[in-house]
């Protein structure tokens, strides 16, 4: 299991979830919640790395291929 922690965070109440997706839908829902708001070029930003990623050919790493490549870097 990985653990990440984020400091000097509020309003947050889960510490599970199913997936990357179930996080990320969390996340927005905190950030409707404050009011926060991003800018238009940066929610362009996002909307264009999304597309990018949606429409990817490459099969990308494997999380274990990930870890080992972080290992072997700060090994």
């Amino acid at each position: 299991m990985t653990t990440i922690t984020i400091k000097n965070v509020k309003n947050i109440s889960r510490t599970e979830f199913e997936d990357w997706e179930d996080l990320l839908d969390y996340i927005k829902h905190i950030v409707k919640a404050e009011n926060f708001e991003l800018s238009s070029e940066h929610i362009k930003i996002l909307e264009e790395r999304e597309k990018e990623a949606d429409n990817a050919t490459d099969k990308g790493l494997s999380w274990e291929e990930v870890k080992k490549g972080i290992r072997r870097n700060h090994a």
